[in-house]
């Protein structure tokens, strides 16, 4: 029991700090991304972190059991090369009892991604699909950045507001967009300037903004037959935001609604249960991959581990989409895989000379 507790601790601080610096790598680039959309007027400030926070179990689906699998290459290297591994097994130490200790760890992950794969991570791609929804119901000015311009129709339209109050209205409010026929000839400029505005609703539905106090300029660059006005009051139609339209993904799905005969949604329940499969199975192939000479150094078979396991990941990611294409059975599906990885591991073994 003294063994195995330090074998646990060894191994799941390693877990932690491996898949927490993954984690923060893999969530700072996705946040990039909603922070880019959130300048562009996709997507709305507040909503950023409650994206993130719906994205994390998508996030540590993956991240968890590759963590894992390389904290025990990682642990075991280094008891290897300080002979540590030598010493216990010369305490009576079997190698049966090494692979059955990593079992019980890796139960412990498997208690935990069990939640992620099956519940936690549906719910947040549900919960994300439901606020990009909510998005795309947004106008632009619902998105917009006080002090930011903000680009719509791919560059077609720009919005720039000094000042947004709680209340909805802004001051300081800037709008020029390109209007005329598609075509290489120079098209006519619009901009409106106001001091102040608000969003209105007229009797059809539409919604407005209405501009006060301020002009509004048309004309051509370069051309001195400009167009201006100056105006107490102004209606702007109001556009919904840009967001993109994301349809219902199986992903999204609760794993006790998919239906095992329908090849999409069948491909998406073999995935969420080969990815619990695969802890235990990483973490028996970790335990010959760790072997090695002192003399060699912990890292030498670290990366032939790493092909090993993210060739596991790939092929089960490859097998998906082949089964919703059709063009695998679901009967043979995801699990010829776990079957080769399987015989892949035992071979390792008898290698390694930990089975007998």
């Amino acid at each position: 029991m003294i063994i195995y507790r330090y074998f646990a601790r060894e191994v799941c601080f390693t877990t932690l700090a491996v898949a927490g610096i993954v984690l923060v790598i893999a969530m700072g680039w996705r946040f990039s991304g909603y922070l880019n959309d959130a300048a562009d007027g996709l997507l709305t400030r507040d909503v950023l972190l409650i994206l993130m926070a719906y994205r994390l179990p998508g996030f540590l689906e993956l991240i968890l059991p590759v963590s894992f699998f390389l904290a025990i290459l990682l642990t075991y290297g280094r008891m290897y090369v300080d002979s540590e591994m030598i010493v216990l097994k010369s305490c009576g130490l079997s190698p049966t009892r090494l692979v059955t200790m990593t079992l019980g760890l890796a139960a412990i992950v498997v208690s935990v991604m069990v939640p992620i794969t099956l519940w936690l991570k549906p719910a947040g791609e549900a919960r994300v699909a439901a606020l990009f929804r909510e998005q795309r119901n947004l106008t632009e000015f619902d998105t917009l950045a006080a002090g930011r311009f903000q680009s719509l129709r791919s560059g077609q339209r720009v919005t720039y507001a000094e000042e947004l109050a709680d209340d909805g209205r802004l001051n300081g409010i800037f709008i020029t967009e390109l209007r005329g026929e598609a075509g290489p000839g120079p098209k006519d400029v619009v901009t409106v300037v106001a001091d102040r505005g608000a969003q209105q609703l007229d009797v059809d539905g539409a919604r407005f903004l209405v501009l006060r106090d301020g002009q509004r300029y048309r004309g051509k660059p370069g051309d001195h037959d400009y167009q201006v006005i100056d105006y107490e009051e102004y209606g702007q139609l109001v556009e919904k935001s840009q967001a993109r339209a994301r349809a219902q993904r199986r992903t999204a799905i609760p794993t006790w609604d998919l239906e095992s005969t329908d090849p999409r949604e069948g491909s998406e329940l073999q995935w969420r249960i080969s990815i619990i499969l695969m802890v235990p199975m990483i973490a028996v192939m970790a335990v010959p991959l760790s072997r090695v000479n002192p003399r060699q150094g912990r890292f030498t078979r670290l990366i032939p581990g790493m092909i090993l396991c993210f060739m596991y990941v790939v092929l089960l990611s490859t097998a998906r989409s082949a089964v919703e294409r059709e063009q695998i059975p679901m009967t043979i599906g995801l699990w010829w895989i776990h079957a080769a990885y399987l015989v892949l591991v035992a071979v390792l073994l008898r290698n390694e000379r930990l089975v007998r």
